[in-house]
């Protein structure tokens, strides 16, 4: 009995050795490997945040382009959507005759001939010199003189009509400001031309306001003093984390949505500048009554406890920005292997 009683204590005195050696390593900051640890090494990964969204946006509606006095057949259609609307561009074909488009300060409403004056009669100067039919803009340009008629001739020539002195407004088609943007086209090949006034060419609007709504049912959130942009079509607009909208000096640049988009622009969100980061078990970060974080790393046959930041976790794997170093071996599971996991 005695024999049995001496056996069982000395089977006792390896445990509280160990349990003495824990408390030790405990007092430097660091806690004793365990015989189930599972240590694994950080991955090297690129953060950059992205998540699909939409974009809710007000816009003013785009001028109209309005036909002019051409009266035929439309025999070809120049224009499409989504193209630029150049000064002296051709738009469409009115019984084999060009029509092009021109931002002049007010649509020609009249035949402009040598002799004749007025404010138009420059705007046809500006045209001639912009197609290159004029070398400049002559002494007295609201007076059409002899040099005006030859011009306009090789404008009709070039147009596709018979050569003439006299200038057709009907060649023109008024366009309400410089370099729009053709949204949609209302012209079709063997229509009568549309009449004076018609809207033929929509153009988009100006985009007001636009704010930025999560593209599934998480909540949309952005990590705090982090640069965001929002790309639509390939380009970036920059994002005002604090109001979820697009920054207002971007707003000029962000096309109005289309009629197909009532619940917003499709659009993708990410870091501006994308993060390096080193990715974790999630299970291996900890943290103390203050809500910092740490991780544990191997010292030898024990695990001192580092602070860390994180950016982002999904899938049970966490993100480290800053704290860990690549080299360093973590502790995937604390909380099952350390007394007191918890972060200093």
């Amino acid at each position: 009995m005695k024999l049995a009683s001496l056996l069982a204590a000395v089977a006792v005195l390896p445990v509280v050795a160990a349990v003495l050696l824990s408390r030790t390593g405990d007092d430097l900051d660091t806690a004793r490997v365990s015989s189930e640890a599972l240590v694994t090494a950080p991955t090297a990964r690129t953060v950059t945040d992205e998540r699909q969204l939409r974009i809710v946006a007000s816009a003013i509606p785009g001028p109209d382009v309005a036909a002019g006095t051409a009266r035929g057949t439309v025999t070809s259609v120049d224009v499409k959507p989504g193209d630029t609307l150049a000064d002296g561009a051709v738009l469409f074909a009115v019984d084999g005759i060009d029509r092009i488009g021109f931002a002049s300060s007010l649509p020609f409403y009249r035949a402009i001939s040598s002799g004749v004056e007025g404010d138009d009669v420059a705007e046809l100067h500006r045209l001639l010199v912009s197609l290159g039919l004029l070398d400049s803009l002559p002494a007295n340009p609201d007076v059409a003189r002899f040099a005006t008629g030859q011009a306009v001739a090789d404008l009709a020539e070039q147009l596709g009509a018979q050569r003439t002195t006299t200038f057709d407004p009907g060649w023109v088609v008024f366009l309400p400001a410089a370099n729009l943007v053709a949204e949609t086209v209302k012209l079709n090949v063997g229509q009568q031309a549309p009449g004076q006034g018609q809207a033929i060419i929509t153009t988009p609007g100006t985009v007001t306001s636009a704010r930025l709504v999560s593209g599934n049912q998480e909540p949309l959130t952005f990590a705090p003093g982090v640069e965001y942009v929002a790309v639509v079509d390939g380009e970036e607009f920059s994002i005002d984390t604090a109001t979820q909208t697009i920054a207002a000096a971007d707003l000029p640049r962000l096309r109005a949505p289309k009629e197909t988009e009532r619940d917003g622009i499709s659009a993708q969100t990410r870091r501006k500048t994308p993060l390096q980061a080193l990715a974790v078990p999630s299970s291996s970060v900890m943290p103390n009554a203050t809500g910092a974080l740490c991780v544990w790393v191997a010292e030898g046959s024990a695990y001192r406890p580092v602070t860390v930041t994180v950016a982002g976790a999904r899938g049970g794997v966490t993100n480290i920005a800053s704290g860990l170093e690549p080299t360093q071996q973590v502790l995937a599971n604390p909380a099952q292997v350390l007394e007191n996991p918890q972060c200093p």
